[in-house]
C-alpha cells in the first residue's frame, strides 16, 4: 500500500495522538497498557498520513517522533503489537522475494520474542521484517526523514548514496581521473565509500 499524504488525516491522527499522551497516567502504579496502544496506533497512523517534508527543521522533528514511537511501542507485548497491527494475510511472498505472512513469523521466531513479553530492544528488526501495511509505511517513511535531513544539510539522499556507492551513475556525484565518487555539499567534495565498505542496504518492502 503506497504512503498516502493527506494533511486532514494526518490532522486528526496527530490531534489524538496528543489527547492520549495527555491522558497518559502517571502516578505510581498507573496501568498504562491502553494509553500506550493507542499511542502506537495513532502516531504510526500519524506518519502514515504525514505531509510533505518542506525543510530540514520539520524532517527532523518527524525523525525524532518516529524514534520516540519506537521506543513507545518496545514496551508494548508481542500480542499486544500483533492486535494493533495483525500480520497480513499473504503468504507468496518467497515467489517475488518479499516479506510476507510466512517470513514475518520466522523472523519473530529468529528474534526468540514471547507473546506476553515485551519487545524491547528487537522492535527495530521486527519493524523492518514484519508484514502490515501500516508498519512498512512506518519503516519506510523512518528512511524518507533520513534522507530528508541529509538532503536539506547538501548531503545526498540514502538511495542516491547507496547506488553511487554500487557504481551507478547518479544525478549529484561525479567521478575524478582515478575513479573514486564524489558529491558536493555547501561547495566542498565529499568522498563517497566503495561498496564493500559502505554500510547501507537496499530494505525490501
Amino acid at each position: 500500500m503506497p504512503i498516502v499524504r493527506d494533511e486532514h488525516k494526518y490532522s486528526l491522527y496527530i490531534n489524538a495522538y496528543i489527547r492520549t499522551l495527555e491522558a497518559l497516567p502517571v502516578y505510581e502504579g498507573a496501568d498504562q497498557t491502553s494509553h500506550l496502544q493507542k499511542m502506537v496506533y495513532y502516531g504510526v497512523k500519524a506518519i502514515g498520513t504525514h505531509p510533505k517534508l518542506k525543510n530540514y527543521q520539520e524532517a527532523v522533528a518527524c525523525f525524532e517522533f518516529i524514534s520516540s514511537l519506537k521506543t513507545v511501542m518496545s514496551l508494548l507485548t508481542l500480542h499486544e503489537f500483533m492486535n494493533i497491527f495483525p500480520i497480513e494475510k499473504v503468504f507468496d511472498g518467497a515467489k517475488y522475494e518479499m516479506k510476507d505472512y510466512y517470513s514475518t513469523l520466522e523472523a519473530i521466531n529468529e528474534l526468540d520474542l514471547e507473546l506476553h513479553k515485551q519487545v524491547g530492544e528487537s522492535i527495530l528488526e521486527l519493524i523492518m521484517e514484519y508484514m502490515n501495511d501500516d508498519i512498512m509505511n512506518f519503516a519506510v517513511q523512518g528512511m524518507v526523514a533520513m534522507s530528508a535531513m541529509r538532503r536539506f544539510d547538501g548531503h545526498l539522499d540514502l538511495m542516491e548514496e547507496f547506488m553511487a556507492s554500487e557504481g551507478h551513475k547518479t544525478p549529484n556525484t561525479f567521478k575524478n581521473d582515478k575513479g573514486q565518487v564524489y558529491y558536493v555539499q555547501h561547495g566542498k567534495p565529499q568522498k563517497i565509500k566503495t561498496s564493500k565498505s559502505n554500510h547501507l542496504r537496499l530494505v525490501k518492502g
